[in-house]
């Protein structure tokens, strides 16, 4: 009976862990949400207002440095973290998968052009936080990438500064305010 008490104990103690891992994923959502947002207004007000041939200089400068926060903060809460539940193990997945097909757009950008490419990223971004929404039971992400899909779907049909404005509203609707609210819920999911 006592080593039952014990395992059930241990067992709650990883779903809690769990949980809390969960949450504290917020933070990618927040630096990539704000990280594009400076990069698509930086890249909107140089284009538009400065007309600086190098208008779309802020993207690498910025993604780079979200690539490098990422790392480190994956990095540190993987050496922690003790128990990975299916659904961290999902989420993973989902987000390498992102990751891949992103970089190829990205690859294939010279080819297809800024055009085609701005509307395929955020589609990829209402994919991946509609599912993650869907994974833990968190609708503000559901909603956003609802709002991302509707956004790529419009910026096939609008010029290039317009595609930068419609990247500004996915991001907000699908990383920004989700990363806000699920970092200052008081629910656990999971």
């Amino acid at each position: 009976m006592e080593e039952t008490t014990k395992n059930l104990q241990l067992i709650e103690e990883m779903i809690s862990s769990a949980k809390g891992n969960i949450k504290e994923g917020s933070v990618f959502y927040l630096i990539w949400g704000w990280l594009v947002l400076i990069a698509a207004t930086s890249n909107y007000n140089l284009l538009k207002f400065e007309l600086y041939e190098h208008h779309w200089i802020a993207w690498p400068i910025l993604m780079t440095l979200g690539g490098i926060l990422t790392g480190v903060i994956g990095y540190r809460k993987g050496r922690t973290q003790q128990v990975k539940t299916y659904p961290e193990r999902a989420m993973k997945h989902l987000w390498i998968a992102f990751l891949v097909t992103l970089f190829s757009v990205l690859f294939g950008m010279g080819k297809i052009g800024l055009e085609a490419s701005y509307p395929i990223i955020m589609l990829l971004y209402g994919l991946g936080t509609f599912v993650s929404g869907g994974i833990l039971k968190f609708n503000p992400l559901r909603k956003g990438g609802v709002v991302a899909w509707i956004c790529g779907t419009i910026a096939f049909h609008v010029e290039f500064t317009d595609q930068l404005i419609l990247i500004m509203i996915a991001i907000v609707a699908s990383y920004i305010i989700p990363g806000h609210l699920l970092a200052n819920s008081k629910e656990q999911y999971v």
